[in-house]
């Protein structure tokens, strides 16, 4: 496979979920992914027709799938009123060919429908904004809406967001594994999408494991061995005095301390939050195998001595952590998907990519995601069955697989990775907390910790209150 970084328009990427995440600022701590005229009022769109009766004829023909509707009349005519998507990033991108593929079937929808179809693109956090503005002004700022899981969530909870179970046929084989899961909440549906194509796993680099004489992670894997032992045991042998000095120039791990601790409390069968019996979120970041994970991440930094300290305890050390990867200095990396094509055109050695060693209490593989991006539709939105037809017939169905595998393979470098990734998505973990300070409050004492301030126990215990408070006002407030 070339090792070039094959483009992708940023509208497939935004439709294809490949969702940005991973660069997260520390005091406070927020994610940070890489950074039209109002309509106008027009007559209402016809009504769509009733349901068919229960009793109708057996030989009626099968309602159409979601890949099926777009073959089927106009059912109704919008009468050239305007609908309006609110998205980060861009549209779709005239000259490449998903971006042609897209604009073409538009095209084709704002006939059918007699509309025309707005993308209108906001910077990244924007969104969920909008909505709380059109909540106050009784005005809808979009149609359809992009948002951030856990920006979502404070929205449903203030009665802005639409349940969308009586809009489509979420019982539709086509729908993305998990999104009835991810995208429900007290449960409603809320949140749809066409496809995932998110993942967390932990890059590697293959030319110094084979330098150092050292077992790739794939052969691990495939001998159920990928665990916290061999992984320290490979950080020790990768972590070097290459030139004599005295001092370390080649690391086992660089990392953002923060993002690694917590993707080695759910590596590790742990969590920061949870939902207790009663549904009410809670703190874990005491619980056993939580506190485990952060005596480990401890161990590494200051015991074992083979990660990089984190010397700027902000977003700062996400940029060193990534450079000093991909300048060959170091074995392994944490990362999305997104990221790799990144760290491969950078790169003079060969990347590999994989899943985060699993912890000594975990049973299987874990992939935590932050910024898990759906789409959402406005409580006040005008015509939401109509635009939930029209959303459906825009998506290209029958490209699903083929765009997650193309993206998949611009940013891996061989096809075992490119498997894995395909893989990854089946069993992602959304994290719903970073949008309300928690992750701030979370990476600020992981910093403490490694920097000798403060106890592994103490400091995770240091933040209950505050972290439980956030939780009260923002998830567990009826």
């Amino acid at each position: 496979m070339s090792k070039s970084f094959k483009k992708l328009s940023l509208f497939m990427l935004i439709l294809a979920l490949l969702f940005v995440t991973a660069c997260n600022s520390g005091t406070p701590a927020a994610s940070d992914p890489p950074p039209a005229d109002p309509p106008a009022q027009t007559p209402a769109p016809s009504d769509p027709p009733a349901n068919p009766p229960a009793d109708q004829p057996a030989d009626t023909p099968a309602e159409p799938g979601i890949a099926d509707l777009f073959a089927q009349p106009a059912e109704f005519s919008m009468n050239g009123e305007e609908i309006k998507i609110l998205v980060w990033g861009g549209g779709p991108q005239a000259g490449t060919l998903e971006g042609d593929l897209i604009l073409e079937r538009q095209a084709a929808v704002e006939e059918k429908y007699n509309t025309k179809i707005v993308w209108e693109v906001l910077p990244w956090g924007e969104n969920a904004n909008r909505i709380i503005e059109g909540g106050l002004s009784g005005e809808p700022p979009a149609d359809i809406v992009l948002l951030d899981l856990y920006g979502a969530v404070p929205l449903i909870n203030q009665g802005l967001l639409l349940p969308i179970d009586d809009l489509f046929d979420l019982d539709d084989p086509r729908w993305p594994e998990g999104m009835r899961e991810f995208g429900s909440y007290n449960g409603k549906q809320y949140g749809f999408l066409m496809s995932v194509n998110a993942g967390s796993g932990i890059y590697y680099n293959r030319t110094l494991l084979e330098r150092e004489g050292l077992p790739d992670p794939h052969e691990l894997m495939a001998q159920d061995q990928w665990n916290w032992d061999k992984f320290l045991e490979i950080l020790k042998a990768a972590t070097k005095d290459t030139d004599g000095d005295g001092v370390t120039d080649q690391w086992g791990l660089v990392n953002h301390a923060g993002i690694l601790a917590r993707i080695m409390l759910y590596a590790n069968g742990g969590s920061i939050i949870k939902q207790d019996d009663s549904g009410k979120w809670v703190y874990s970041g005491t619980d056993p195998n939580s506190l485990e994970a952060i005596e480990f991440l401890n161990d590494l930094v200051n015991t074992h001595k083979v990660m990089m300290p984190n010397t700027n305890r902000n977003f700062g050390d996400y940029n060193d952590a990534a450079t000093t990867f991909t300048a060959g200095k170091a074995a392994f990396v944490t990362g999305e998907l997104w990221e790799g094509g990144g760290h491969m055109n950078a790169m003079t050695d060969e990347m590999g990519f994989t899943y985060f060693p699993k912890g000594p209490k975990a049973t299987n593989y874990s992939n935590v995601v932050t910024n898990f991006t759906m789409w959402y539709m406005p409580a006040n939105a005008k015509h939401p069955k109509e635009v939930a037809r029209i959303w459906q017939e825009l998506q290209l169905w029958d490209r699903v697989e083929q765009n997650k595998r193309e993206s998949n393979e611009n940013n891996m470098s061989t096809e075992e990775d490119v498997e894995l990734a395909m893989k990854i998505s089946d069993f992602v973990n959304p994290l719903i907390y970073p949008g309300i300070g928690i992750e701030g409050d979370f990476f600020n004492t992981v910093w403490a910790i490694l920097h000798g301030e403060t106890a592994p126990a103490s400091g995770m215990e240091s933040i209950k209150q505050t972290v439980q408070s956030k939780l009260d006002e923002t998830f567990n407030a009826q």
